[in-house]
């Protein structure tokens, strides 16, 4: 019983359009909420990323045309000194003069080193500032040989190296003396003051996480911001990156530095008259850290709405519940209130106002299916003596064993009811007067086989008489001519001296019922 109620709880319960539509809805608005918080935080890494790219690339072509345009002019000046160094004119000049006329566009004041020019030998023959020694010989190094072998070698950097004339870390720029007929003549050799070039870095306000870098074409670090004087001078040329510099002339990627091994999103750009590649190298962690904190608070609000919302939801979805299963169980109460007003309480049989509802219903039936219909009217003898002598506990326990007689004695298809004190009804369908008579004269016999103790004076058991009635609802008439007549039959077996059985059928009169 109890697990037939939880099941019909259930049901109802599984039934209530109302909790599945809360259900639903309450499930609808947490993915929305998720997918909400899930745009808002992929957006924020979006401008983030966008933000840093844009920065980026702002950056290096801020750096790319200052540091181009200084070294473009430092390089003109080299340039003009190498092609008048050569004229005879000028040689001819006093020392003085001399030095105005090769070196009057030298931006002396602008970071750049001095400029010195060479003869064949290496031995320097006149500096920009007159103040420095032109006693030395520049023979010995690297480019010299290189630019005296090669005409078509052009500007070439190195460095970072110290500078032989005034001791500063520098990046040395030379280039090539020819005479008019293209021989050898020396060089001419200038230098970028590192130190300058650092501090206009450091002037440059940019956030944490970004990194400027010059590298010279053959992939050696020659100057950084911020300053990180260790890895000056290193050399790149092995590096994933570097062959991405090498085979784009600009562009931008993702990876790991190869001086530190960092993740950082580099922006660069080969400068295209210099041997030089500026990079802006942006962090990956000083991106993320720009909206990380962000897109936390906002998973965290989402959070808090979907525990809000699923809260609210389950509450709701209780609520409602219970109020289904309040109505469940009012429909199982009233169904069990319905049972028990058609059910009588003493023997668990129908009682008179079932009987009137199924009497009615059966005579439809058989009027439809043109079968007979019998009824038997069951009464206890002396039932009144019964409970005078033995009380009424004993009495309410013989009707319990004659309701029991009838269950295990009367046809599948008959229905059983008590109507009142101690008489009884069976319904007989599809049973003529014969056949009713035999089932009545079986439930006779089961009862006296039971023994049940009576007074001597009634025979000394309990004994019952049974009325039978049969007839063909298909010929007219109503169900309660059967009744009538079948209660005919019980005064008729009353009268004969009870224990008794007597058959009559609904549409024979009453008074001739009596007399069988």
């Amino acid at each position: 019983m109890i697990l037939r109620s939880a099941a019909i709880a259930l049901r109802a319960h599984l039934a209530d359009r109302a909790t599945r539509l809360i259900a639903a809805a309450g499930a609808s608005l947490l993915v929305c909420l998720t997918l909400l918080g899930a745009y808002l935080c992929i957006d924020l890494r979006d401008i983030a990323w966008h933000g840093a790219r844009r920065n980026g690339a702002n950056l290096l072509a801020v750096i790319e045309e200052g540091v181009g345009h200084s070294i473009r002019t430092y390089d003109q000046s080299l340039r003009d000194a190498a092609r008048l160094a050569s004229r005879p004119d000028i040689a001819a000049l006093e020392p003085e003069l001399r030095r105005l006329a090769l070196f009057n566009v030298s931006p002396l004041q602008s970071g750049l080193g001095p400029i010195a020019v060479t003869d064949v030998d290496g031995h320097v023959r006149m500096t920009s500032d007159p103040n420095l020694s032109p006693q030395l010989n520049l023979s010995d190094l690297p480019e010299f040989e290189t630019l005296r072998s090669d005409p078509q070698a052009g500007l070439i950097l190195t460095g970072p190296t110290r500078s032989r004339m005034t001791g500063r870390q520098i990046i040395r720029m030379s280039r090539r003396i020819e005479t008019p007929d293209g021989a050898f003549a020396g060089i001419v050799t200038g230098s970028i003051v590192l130190v300058h070039f650092q501090r206009l870095f450091d002037r440059l306000r940019f956030d944490n996480g970004l990194i400027i870098n010059i590298f010279h074409r053959d992939g050696t670090l020659l100057m950084r911001a911020p300053e990180r004087s260790a890895a000056l001078g290193r050399n790149i040329g092995n590096s994933p990156g570097y062959q991405i510099y090498r085979t784009h002339q600009q562009g931008e990627f993702l990876g790991r530095s190869s001086l530190d091994g960092e993740a950082r999103l580099y922006a660069f750009s080969n400068l295209h008259d210099l041997p030089l590649i500026v990079t802006v190298a942006t962090s990956v962690e000083s991106i993320r850290a720009l909206w990380i904190y962000k897109a936390a608070i906002i998973a965290v609000l989402i959070l808090c709405l979907n525990v809000l919302t699923f809260s609210l939801t389950i509450l709701l979805h209780r609520e409602i519940g219970r109020r289904a299963l309040a109505e469940a169980a009012t429909q199982q109460a009233n169904a069990a209130l319905a049972v028990l007003a058609r059910t009588d309480g003493l023997t668990g049989l129908p009682n008179r106002r079932s009987y009137d509802e199924h009497v009615a219903a059966e005579w439809t039936r058989a009027v439809r299916s043109h079968a007979p219909l019998a009824l038997m009217i069951v009464d206890a003898d002396h039932f009144k003596q019964f409970n005078d002598r033995f009380g009424h506990h004993r009495g309410d326990e013989v009707l319990k064993v004659i309701a029991d007689c009838l269950r295990r004695t009367h046809p599948i298809d008959g229905l059983c009811f008590r109507i009142g004190g101690e008489e009884f009804v069976v319904l007989l369908p599809g049973l003529d007067a014969a056949a009713a008579y035999d089932v009545a004269e079986r439930v006779r016999r089961a009862v006296v086989n039971l023994q049940i103790a009576h007074a001597p004076e009634v025979g000394g058991v309990a004994t019952v008489s049974i009325g039978v009635a049969s007839a063909d609802p298909g010929s007219g008439g109503a169900p309660d001519t059967l009744f009538v007549a079948a209660d005919a039959a019980l005064y008729a077996a009353k009268k004969a001296g009870r224990n008794r059985v007597r058959a009559t059928a609904a549409e024979e009169p009453v008074s001739r019922a009596r007399c069988a």
